[in-house]
């Protein structure tokens, strides 16, 4: 099927769109005689006539928590299957568990009105028979809509994926999507411990009886296990998603997005292996960390596990890089010394020179990591002046002992004065 092809010269094909089990090409419609929007499957499995009965069996269900089949097409000679049927409302209950989760009284109503809805169709003869999160819609009024009843099923039977069939695999299925929706993680990978705490003991339990596999029996027995709910526990959910308690999955992605992000900003201000309070950090180290925070070798601490800290020596090595790039920003701006500036000058005019190199190379070092003076050429600056300075005094003290008398009360005859007058 191509987009803007019309089918049946009632629904045009507007845009591609995503499914998750193979064997169909999703297509979003829109129904132009009531001006509605539909979803057209475009039936590529190995045994299309299958799917195609599991529809028209479907169609005669009508309940308004299942979407409605509206029309099934094909089947004549070698023409391709279509099958064209109501979108979910609202969001999908798979997107909403990819980043948060729900409260059991939440997990519960949704639980609950999806077993009710499969229980109108069992009583048809027509089961789902894969039930998952991503064919559970809930809209802005908490009506919870299951899809896929009966075609779901025969897709993931025909691709090897479906369990079973019947009433007993959609309870047990069900209890693996109140799993999900209590602990925010796929039911595969869900322990006990991700229970959170302050979870009934009937919703415990029936978390349990998923972790652990069992069948839970039919749809009658999960909704004694489930208990009463009230559905208007789950209105304005689609615009309320961000509120909702952050799922295991959500907390490991954001704590790893906040460590890259953390590890790109000292990355960018980092240049080079620099040697800083005798401690080197190497290129490699950095990406190393960087890898380790990425793919989660370095365990990663979320609230529901414990207090929400840093990684030790992660955080060890964001203030060692975070400590160069303050020095690298202070040495970018600091004005060069007398040294470098004399060295400088020298080395433009005789850049050949290794020695000058060498001692240009040494002065901006220094000005950079500093280190001890070397007071050689100090001490014999001080040295050689001292020596001049005690030279001229004892030359001046030399000059003025020979022109005064060493003892002025001692009396000498003087000779009278002459006189050139007459």
């Amino acid at each position: 099927m191509l987009i803007g092809e019309l089918l049946d010269g009632r629904f045009e094909a507007l845009d591609a769109a995503h499914y998750d089990l193979p064997g169909v090409e999703r297509f979003l419609g829109l129904d132009t005689r009531l001006n509605t929007p539909v979803l057209i499957d475009a039936v590529t499995s190995v045994a299309p006539t299958a799917v195609r009965r599991s529809a028209l069996r479907a169609m005669s269900v009508r309940d308004p928590r299942l979407a409605r089949v509206i029309a099934v097409h094909g089947g004549a000679g070698t023409a391709p299957t279509h099958i064209v049927g109501e979108p979910l409302p609202g969001v999908t209950l798979a997107a909403v568990l990819s980043r948060r989760r729900l409260d059991e009284a939440k997990a519960k109503a949704v639980v609950g009105e999806c077993a009710r809805a499969l229980q109108v169709a069992a009583a048809a003869g027509v089961h789902h028979g894969w039930v998952r999160p991503e064919s559970i819609g809930v809209d802005s009024r908490g009506r919870v809509v299951v899809s896929g009843v009966g075609i779901d099923g025969e897709l993931a039977l025909q691709a090897g994926l479906r369990r079973g069939k019947g009433e007993t695999a959609d309870a047990t299925a069900l209890a693996r999507v109140f799993l999900a929706c209590i602990t925010g993680r796929d039911a595969d990978e869900a322990t006990a411990a991700d229970i959170p705490p302050g979870t009934s003991d009937a919703a415990r339990a029936l978390c349990d009886t998923a972790i652990a596999g069992t069948s839970v029996g039919s749809l009658t027995d999960l909704l004694d296990a489930v208990g009463t709910f009230d559905t208007r526990a789950l209105r304005g959910l689609p615009s309320g998603v961000d509120s909702l308690p952050q799922s295991l999955k959500g907390a490991a992605e954001a704590e790893k997005r906040r460590k890259r992000a953390r590890l790109e900003a000292a990355k960018r201000a980092f240049t080079g292996p620099r040697v800083t309070g005798g401690v080197t950090i190497a290129r490699e180290t950095l990406v190393k960390a960087e890898a380790e925070a990425v793919t989660g070798s370095i365990p990663l601490i979320v609230p529901a596990a414990a207090a929400a800290e840093l990684d030790e020596p992660l955080e060890d090595l964001h203030d060692m890089l975070t400590f160069e790039a303050m020095v690298s920003d202070q040495v970018a701006r600091a004005k060069p010394t007398t040294a470098e500036l004399l060295y400088t000058r020298l080395h433009n005019r005789w850049p050949t020179s290794r020695r000058i190199t060498a001692r240009l190379e040494r002065a901006h070092e220094r000005a950079i990591n500093g280190g001890p003076i070397n007071a050689t050429p100090i001490v014999l600056v001080l040295l050689v002046g001292g020596l001049v300075v005690v030279a001229i005094t004892a030359i001046t003290l030399l000059g003025e002992g020979f022109a005064q008398d060493p003892n002025p009360s001692f009396t000498r005859d003087t000779y009278p004065s002459y006189s050139y007058g007459p």
